[in-house]
């Protein structure tokens, strides 16, 4: 897979956002109807997108001046 271009990695963390939110709400679900290690599963798999997904808009953040920055060093 090819590196992506912004709209196609904001797009991305926009996925992870809504798939975090659906994991949280099947959590929640699950834990109500005594499903503790399904539940569990969920909130894990939720945590775990949101650290990607603030990795990646740090990410995002970072570069762009970087770029900027060196991009007028060359001139």
């Amino acid at each position: 897979m090819g590196k992506m271009n912004k709209y196609e990695d904001k797009e991305a963390s926009m996925d992870d956002y809504s798939h975090e939110k659906k994991l949280g709400a099947d959590g929640r679900y699950e834990l109500e109807h005594g499903k503790r290690a399904a539940a569990e599963n969920d909130f894990n798999h939720a945590h775990a997108l949101k650290k990607d997904a603030h990795d990646d808009a740090r990410n995002r953040h970072y570069r762009h001046p970087i770029l900027k920055h060196n991009h007028s060093k060359t001139h």
